[in-house]
């Protein structure tokens, strides 16, 4: 039986004009199509890809909720250790404050108390009289805004909503959802009385449009909304016993927006314009107190965030009561506090932070053993210093605490675990094993005591399978003596057999328990410590990036970390819900990828260094190209954290999911000599800490004027002396080969890659030796921003979204991809345009031998969520392109050998099969479908001996003989050998 191993194909065009022979240019110097022909390319390639990726509205989510709440709810906890007391810090309370909030928040009550017939309490307005009313009125908004409100309406009474004098929502009497516009009643279905049912509208002035949900179900969709008239005020109206929940209104305006509607880098600015959740705000005074009353607070787990623009300005606040019991030394670690902060233990503060390191703090004299005790943490509010390119115009972008927990050890414990594979084959893995061990024994006034200074004992390490199946079988072991003196940290690097080893790769993870056992000198248990790991290794031998010593290719997107809805697009930049780790890396998955860029930004310098990405990605299968907090993605280099990098690094270095740091983007070099000190000390600072991973200092080479491979001739092409970090080991290549974005012409993709001297658009030279990087034979070559071409979003999905047809600063890169601007009706044909040119330009970089591509983004939701380059939306939709890039990214595919576009009555499909991966047998039929999709020509290829490795093999031309002067889609499909 035969399966289908890919699936993939083309569009082009089959002319009768000889001028069409040789490889023609879909815009450029050897192209034969006029700009309005190019358009009608794009229209035929839609029209196609629709049937072939079975989307015909391109309106399907690229991964469903209920598929990541599934596959959230099976991510596997950390495990923790047996015999030192391990406490994860969960049960917290939070508030977030600032001066004048509280006489604030009570102004607000006094305004809703003055209605006749309501009553406020306990974070509700109730109605205790038939017809009873209360208002609010808010500046005018003019443009596009939400409305939020939450409605418990009594059995057999109305209850309504009047938004200016435009709209009517609620239900009536007869227990009917309702809304009401120009005098039109439409009919939402029933409705609950007694239970809480959330109205949102979403209001466009611009379009004279609105949206209403009511719970979960959508009553109007993109309806006239009947005014022109700006929207400043909220009435809330029913019988008695009608309550009323939090009102929230958000409003947008647009903001450098020109004349042809281009929303340049800022295109609207977001602003709460009514928050009010009918409770009144605490006095904090006394906070750190264990006698402080906060039951006003908010129950919360961390990690726990704070931020956005309704917050801006404010601190965030937390306690937590935790119990110890008897311990010999207390360490309370911290994952982060973002951007920094204090933390308090029984009143008394033992830390302020003014950075985002992350924390291992000894805090042994502030707990009691006896007594509970009090923790707090403030959070100082954020704000971006400059709104940017790609950003969101709400500055306020999240301020956060990480995960804390306690440590409860003996005075002689563990301090630190690091575990990598440093060899591994079929039967046998060899893991390095290196322990930080701590001796805090404080000397008595005894003599013998004082004459007693180092401790003896022993060490056992061992490894048993934890993920996805967890066993007791121990897998290997190894102990040994140490010896620590008093007062002091000793490292320790003890190498370890693993016989036949579960090898960890990203189609199928598997990970170890790595539990190591402190022990004394009469063999009593001391301290324990554990670790989750994989057994892979990471290299480029050959000049190929391999896994576990076998080519493999690094296939993703960049992750931007900007997150709907939008007025949480700031709030959860930096530290989002577990949910949307999740979500993003399936998305990866779903589309034959494995790798996620780390590229969470909102100034020019400052990532993310999450572990909850890496434990999660160590379940999934996924390879991350680690960027740090210490990230620097403009300016100056020297700007990077480099107290910082180190600290980043050995928080989250036992993954395995890891496999590259890059601790840059594309800074801004003084040139390649000055550049180098720079390097060195990255490399350094690296390789002190991990010895195992690839390097990629920047992302970017054309910025740092890059030499060739083996530093022996400089950006002019001169031959120049070598500098020793620029091949050092550990250290790859890669660029951000943009060869159909930015409004390249088809030509640049044809010629690819070009000589150095090879004089590009304007004049513009590549300075990258991009051939001499793809044929060296010690360094892979990697495409770290993948194309940057563009495609609109199917606008229809977007309607009374406050990014609903916002042009984009990108726009005008049609104009010299295309021809022309493509406007918001051709929506289609521009993601069509995306979807072409990443396909062919991806299955031509795979040939000429590149090792791997980040596509720049996966998710919409930079610039506002006009951002344009995305393959999905802001909310998830996949793009024609997302498809398409999938298509490019399967580890078998067949395609033509050629960029050709129009085929002349000379030319011939000259297929070639691109593979990743071991030897096989395959057969591949090539079929030619007309307009109808009518079968016209095949041929068969049978029984293809394709090698391992990373590999392309050329196969004879097919030449078919058709109705000229027409559209066809050659379609490949690679099929297994049944035999």
């Amino acid at each position: 039986m035969t399966t289908i191993v890919s699936r993939s194909f083309e569009l082009r065009y089959f002319s009768s004009d000889p001028a069409a022979d040789g490889e023609t240019d879909f815009k450029g110097q050897t192209s034969v199509f006029d700009t309005e022909q190019r358009v009608e390319y794009l229209r035929q390639y839609a029209r196609h890809a629709r049937h072939f990726f079975g989307n015909p509205q391109w309106n399907r989510l690229a991964v469903t909720d209920e598929e990541v709440a599934r596959v959230a709810a099976a991510i596997k906890p950390q495990p923790i250790p047996g015999i030192r007391r391990h406490i994860t810090l969960r049960q917290w309370r939070r508030i977030g404050s600032k001066e004048g909030k509280r006489d604030l928040r009570e102004a607000r009550l006094a305004h809703w108390r003055q209605f006749s017939g309501v009553m406020v309490e306990e974070g509700t307005l109730c109605l205790t009289e038939d017809g009873a009313h209360a208002e609010v009125r808010f500046d005018g908004q003019s443009w596009r805004l939400w409305l939020e409100w939450r409605v418990k309406h009594a059995a057999g009474k109305a209850a309504r909503c009047l938004i200016g004098h435009a709209l009517e929502a609620g239900c009536d009497e007869r227990g009917r959802h309702y809304y009401r516009t120009d005098g039109d009643n439409i009919d939402c279905g029933p409705a609950a009385a007694g239970q809480w049912t959330v109205y949102k509208a979403e209001i466009d002035l611009a379009s004279s449009r609105f949206n209403l949900w009511i719970g979960d179900r959508q009553g109007a969709d993109f309806a006239p909304w009947p005014s022109v008239e700006p929207v400043d005020s909220l009435r809330l109206e029913g019988g008695a016993g009608t309550t009323f929940g939090e009102l929230l209104g958000i409003g947008f305006a647009p903001k450098e927006l020109e004349e042809n509607g281009n929303g340049g880098d800022k295109p609207f600015t977001i602003a709460t314009f009514l928050d009010e959740p009918f409770v009144a705000h605490p006095d904090l005074q006394g906070w750190t107190t264990k006698a402080y009353d906060d039951r006003l607070w908010v129950q919360t787990d961390l990690p726990c965030v704070h931020g956005g623009e309704r917050y801006a300005g404010e601190r965030l606040y937390l306690r937590s009561v935790v119990e110890t019991g008897d311990f010999a030394r207390a360490y309370l670690n911290v994952e982060c506090l973002d951007p920094g902060g204090e933390i308090w233990i029984n009143g008394e503060v033992i830390a302020v932070r003014f950075d985002r390191h992350p924390g291992r703090l000894d805090v042994t004299r502030f707990l009691s053993k006896t007594e509970p005790n009090l923790l707090c943490v403030k959070v100082f509010p954020n704000e971006a210093e400059t709104n940017m390119r790609h950003t969101s115009t709400d500055r306020h972008t999240g301020w956060f605490a990480g995960r804390m927990s306690l440590d409860l050890t003996a005075d002689r414990h563990i301090e630190d675990v690091f575990v990598h594979c440093r060899s591994l084959h079929e039967d046998l893995a060899v893991a390095q094993v290196q322990l930080t061990l701590r001796n805090d024994r404080h000397p008595s006034t005894s003599r013998e005591a004082l004459d007693n200074l180092s401790f003896a004992g022993t060490v056992r390490v061992q490894w048993t399978p934890w993920f996805p199946d967890e066993s007791e079988t121990v897998a290997a072991e190894i102990g040994f003596p140490v010896e620590v003196e008093m007062g002091r940290s000793l490292v320790l690097s003890k190498a370890m057999r693993i016989p036949n080893p579960l090898v960890w790769t990203p189609e199928s993870p598997c990970l170890y328990k790595v539990r190591v056992t402190l022990y004394d000198e009469s063999g009593h248990e001391l301290d324990e410590s554990v670790a989750t790991t994989g057994l892979r290794t990471v290299g480029q031998e050959g000049g190929v990036f391999r896994i576990n010593g076998k080519p493999e290719m690094m296939n993703g997107a960049l992750l931007f970390g900007f997150r709907y809805p939008i007025d949480k697009i700031a709030a959860w930049d930096r530290c989002s819900p577990p949910e949307w780790i999740v979500r993003d890396l399936l998305m990866l998955k779903r589309m034959n990828g494995n790798t996620a860029r780390m590229s969470h930004h909102n100034s020019m310098v400052g990532g993310i260094n999450d572990p909850r990405y890496a434990e999660i990605g160590d379940q999934l299968g996924i390879l991350f190209q680690w960027a740090t907090s210490s990230w620097v993605r403009d300016a100056s280099p020297w700007l990077l954290d480099f107290d910082g990098l180190p600290k980043y690094v050995r928080q989250v270095r036992n993954h395995p999911s890891i496999v590259m740091w890059q601790p840059a983007n594309h800074p801004s070099f003084a040139g390649f000599e000055a550049g180098m000190p720079w390097y060195e000390r990255v490399y350094e600072t690296l390789m002190k800490e991990d010895p195992s991973r690839l390097i990629a200092p920047s992302a970017n080479l054309t910025r740092l004027k890059a030499r060739n491979d083996d530093g022996t001739l400089d950006y002019e092409g001169r031959t120049v002396h070598p500098i020793a970090v620029w091949t050092a080991p550990n250290l790859t290549r890669g660029n951000m080969d943009g060869a159909t974005g930015y409004g390249a012409e088809w030509s640049v993709l044809r010629k690819w890659p070009f000589p150095p001297e090879w004089e590009g658009q304007d004049g513009w030279r590549d300075p990258t030796y991009k051939a001499d990087y793809l044929n060296s034979a010690e360094r892979a070559y990697f495409e770290y921003e993948n194309e940057e071409s563009v495609g609109q979003t199917n606008w229809t999905l977007h309607g009374g979204k406050p990014e609903y047809r916002i042009k984009s600063y990108e726009w005008d890169y049609d104009r010299g991809s295309i021809g022309r601007e493509l406007d918001f009706s051709e929506w289609e044909e521009s993601q069509a345009w995306q979807a072409f040119s990443a396909y062919e330009s991806i299955r031509k970089k795979r040939w000429l031998g590149y090792d791997g591509f980040a596509w720049c983004t996966l998710r919409g939701g930079g610039n506002n969520a006009t951002y344009m380059k995305p393959l999905t939306d802001y909310y998830g939709y996949g793009k024609m392109a997302y498809y398409a890039v999938g298509m490019a990214y399967q580890k078998m595919l067949a395609g033509s050998g050629d960029v050709d576009v129009v085929y002349g009555p000379g030319d011939a499909i000259r297929p070639v099969v691109i593979h990743t991966g071991s030897a096989c047998r395959v057969d591949l039929h090539i079929a030619v479908l007309d307009a109808e999709r009518k079968v016209v020509a095949e041929r068969l290829y049978a029984d293809l001996a394709i090698p391992a490795g990373k590999t392309v093999s050329k196969l004879d031309s097919f030449q078919p003989v058709l109705p000229p002067d027409a559209y066809y889609a050659v379609e490949y499909r690679l099929l297994s050998r049944g035999d």
